[in-house]
């Protein structure tokens, strides 16, 4: 077999691109109405420009490893769903979104696959997807000790620990007002980027020997994460596959993770009342038009002012129904690739349509099939439910304990993913090319992590102290 090449400025711009990626931050002519261009999106169509053109140069596009058939399949389903767009203004945003799943599901796949040539080039990239995560889970720290309105505290308890990065510190200093930046997020995204990565760090925490501060590093990056994500349904979601990671080692360490998460829920009425609010309270009063319990959302230290007593009935549960109803017209191709926004306002009926919406709440999967109709639904779950058994048999399969749970930890993620999208969508912002560099990690390690290249495995991977059995 003809040995793969790669580059070493490839590898640096796919490790550039997975940084600019968590900022969030994009160009925006207007701050409030936009339209909004990601400087990652921009940088990994250039970077992928570079690197074709070497390719081309080189010869090498004959040894190239391609993604799945099913992310062809996707992208094929999106160009087509396109045709379906009714107006200039859809016609528009069908074009957007078609661009969006040609760079993240074929360029950015490309792009990350390709560099990883070697087990060392993936520890390098899942090294810095976990310093990354440190950086956030201590920012949404910040922001969960320090981060109040006392003149509104009802919308403090909505945006602390919502940071999905540093994009709103950056779009919010003098350089970043000057150039029109914008980093906006929300307790959604960042939940949504702590189910969907916080599996493969604890995988490998749990399994990791050296050095010997990673592992205390990773699994306190866990906690914490679980700690500042005050999203009731991702918390229980990444609960679930944590202890189901932990059965991987025994049951020991599950049975330790799922006390630990019955305590914490336990004594976070009077020690964490955010939390249980967001873990419980809100996850019970399911439509969100409960009374609120002002003594379970209230720290005499935290806030200040008056707490509403009731909350509106939000777009995040109501919006099902005519999302629903858009499907049942248009079950096949949808109304259009990107065209659910334009769209979902004529299948309300007489259900109530309020103004406000908490950002990043809309049903992914009744996104994806509103807009690309079923067809899109079953071809976006095919690529990713086909990387968590890729995945889960690589997990019984690689060679290397490191590499097997890796594997273990990505097989989480990838559920994760499934499961985020009924609570929000995973291809938003900078959230979108986080996704894809996981997604093309399953690839990595299955091309290069069989039993039968246990020796390579041995000297790639620092990490690995097993016989490789």
């Amino acid at each position: 077999m003809t040995e793969r090449k790669a580059p070493g400025w490839l590898l640096w711009g796919v490790l550039l691109l997975l940084v600019l990626a968590q900022t969030q931050a994009a160009l925006a002519k207007d701050l409030k109405d936009g339209p909004f261009v990601s400087g990652a999106d921009v940088f990994a169509a250039l970077l992928f420009g570079a690197w074709a053109l070497w390719a081309l140069a080189t010869g090498q596009w004959r040894q190239l490893r391609w993604p799945p058939l099913g992310a062809g399949v996707l992208v094929a389903v999106a160009l087509v769903a396109a045709g379906r767009a009714d107006s200039p203004e859809a016609t528009k945003s069908a074009v957007v979104d078609v661009a969006q799943y040609i760079l993240y599901f074929v360029c950015v796949y490309l792009l990350v696959l390709n560099a990883l040539t070697d087990e060392g080039r993936v520890w390098r990239v899942v090294g810095l997807l976990g310093a990354l995560t440190v950086v956030m889970v201590l920012v949404a720290l910040g922001q969960y000790v320090l981060w109040a309105d006392p003149a509104n505290p009802d919308e403090t308890f909505r945006r602390v620990s919502s940071t999905f990065g540093l994009g709103e510190v950056i779009a919010a200093s003098p350089l970043g007002q000057k150039l029109h930046l914008a980093g906006k997020s929300s307790r959604s995204i960042y939940g949504n980027y702590l189910l969907i990565v916080l599996p493969a760090l604890f995988s490998v925490g749990l399994s990791l020997r050296t050095p010997k501060w990673t592992k205390p590093v990773l699994l306190a990056t866990v906690a914490l994460g679980m700690l500042t994500m005050l999203s009731g349904y991702h918390f229980w979601a990444l609960a679930a596959i944590l202890i189901a990671l932990g059965l991987r080692q025994g049951p020991r360490p599950a049975l330790l993770l799922a006390a630990a998460v019955v305590l914490f829920v336990a004594v976070s009425p009077l020690v964490f009342p955010r939390n249980y609010q967001a873990n419980v309270v809100e996850l019970m009063d399911f439509y969100e038009e409960g009374v609120r319990d002002e003594a379970a959302i209230t720290d005499a230290d935290f806030a200040g002012g008056e707490l509403p007593t009731t909350t509106e009935v939000k777009k995040r549960w109501i919006e099902w129904q005519p999302a629903l109803n858009m499907v049942g017209a248009n079950p096949v191709l949808g109304v259009g690739t990107g065209g659910y926004q334009l769209h979902i306002g004529q299948n309300y009926g007489m259900l109530p349509n309020f103004e406000k919406i908490e950002p990043d709440t809309n049903c992914g999967w009744l996104v994806i099939a509103g807009s690309m109709g079923l067809l899109g639904l079953i071809a976006f779950a095919a690529v990713f439910y086909g990387a968590y058994r890729t995945a889960a048999a690589q997990a019984a399969r690689a060679s290397g304990e490191a590499l097997r749970a890796l594997s273990a930890g990505l097989a989480g993620s990838m559920l994760g993913v499934l499961l985020a999208m009924v609570f929000s969508n995973v291809l938003v912002r900078g959230l979108s090319i986080t996704v894809i560099v996981l997604l093309a990690l399953v690839s990595a390690v299955e091309g290069f992590g069989r039993p039968e290249r246990d020796s390579d495995a041995a000297e790639a991977n620092p990490n690995d102290t097993s016989d490789g059995g």
